[in-house]
């Protein structure tokens, strides 16, 4: 591209270096942090261009979970990023494009030559073609152009979430946007001088406009956050004071997660653990049935197996921060006491849940 024959040797160096910083919580929204990085850094480059500097090879293939107009359905590549103008294909063999891109007006970008991009959705840690990392191989190519990656969760692929975007080469930037300067003839800066003189007074009383570059673009995706439940807990509390009987109550966790396809917590949910230990720490006198549940994808029989080691995990996660296990039990519910429905993948963030229900 024309971008990297202005750049001297240093600057080349230094691009390797990094000159955006993208953070995300979960694989899919950093994949769409590397991309508008990308549009950021080469906003002269056409969707041709684009896809040569992010080509199909880096996710081959796309999950079977789901029809598709990819692999393994057909022999075309999953890839990182398409044109908009699958969506006429999908609407033809009726597919959900919305399974396998992100299509929402704040999740797309335009190339150069005004073509809708359109990021993939699914980055799978053991691609069943190439058993390869897909994410990561996408990370690692896009480090000599510029980008870099500080920091992701590569267990949630399809949990909502947001990612940042920081710029720390701005002067690198500049050099890389900045369009290259003309040189006029000698009797155009003749008349550009005669026009200057003319002007003068204008130009010094315009107010002059502050061009700088910004130091931090942020980029949430995520507009709904996942609120401890503080009010039914403290509605509990107001209750078993007063002596009301609360048993068959329950208080809903949404905001316990997992490790995907797994019963390992996540880190992100401390707060939320530490709201549950600090219910049952102030009514010592209940006891309750820690109930997993899970969406509907696969088996409901492993489902249901999943989501009682969920149960268990946050049981030991209180017993081992003070609480009586003789208080606690556990049952695991799969998808069988779904909330909301599993068409989309926030309907199925609710389904995932820990609940808590008074026994005694």
């Amino acid at each position: 591209m024309k971008v990297f024959e202005k750049l001297t040797d240093a600057q080349k160096l230094s691009l390797k270096k990094g000159v955006f910083e993208v953070s995300g919580r979960h694989m899919n929204r950093t994949a769409l942090g590397i991309v508008d990085a990308m549009v950021q850094l080469y906003p002269t480059a056409t969707f041709d261009e684009l896809k040569q500097m992010l080509p199909d090879t880096i996710n081959p293939s796309a999950p079977k979970n789901f029809k598709s107009l990819f692999r393994p359905y057909t022999d075309r590549m999953y890839g990182v990023i398409q044109a908009g103008s699958i969506r006429q294909e999908c609407t033809a063999q009726d597919i959900d494009l919305n399974a396998s891109h992100f299509t929402d007006t704040s999740e797309t970008f335009k190339s150069a030559d005004g073509v809708e991009i359109l990021v993939a959705k699914t980055w799978e840690s053991k691609d069943t073609e190439t058993g390869e990392h897909d994410l990561q191989n996408l990370i690692n190519h896009v480090e000599k152009y510029g980008v870099r990656v500080v920091d992701y969760k590569a267990e949630k692929t399809f949990t909502k979430g947001g990612y940042s975007l920081e710029l720390v080469n701005p002067t690198l930037l500049a050099a890389m946007i900045e369009p290259p300067k003309k040189r006029f003839p000698w009797w155009i800066l003749i008349v550009l001088l005669l026009l200057l003189g003319a002007l003068l007074s204008y130009f010094l009383l315009a107010p002059k406009k502050q061009n700088k570059l910004p130091q931090k673009i942020e980029k949430t995706i995520e507009k709904k956050v996942v609120k401890a439940p503080k009010d039914e807990i403290n509605q509990l509390k107001a209750d078993v004071k007063a002596g009301v009987d609360v048993s068959n109550r329950s208080v809903t966790f949404n905001a316990i997660f997992f490790a995907f396809d797994s019963d390992k917590i996540e880190v992100s949910s401390e707060t939320e653990l530490k709201t549950a230990l600090g219910f049952l720490t102030d009514l010592p006198d209940l006891k309750v049935e820690i109930i997993g549940h899970t969406s509907n994808e696969g088996k409901e029989s492993y489902n249901v197996k999943l989501s009682e080691n969920r149960a268990l995990a946050v049981k030991k996660w209180l017993v081992d921060n003070g609480i009586d296990e003789g208080r606690l039990s556990t049952i695991g519910k799969g998808s069988a006491e779904s909330i909301a429905e599993n068409d989309t993948e926030e309907n199925k963030e609710k389904n995932r849940r820990i609940e808590f229900k008074i026994v005694k």
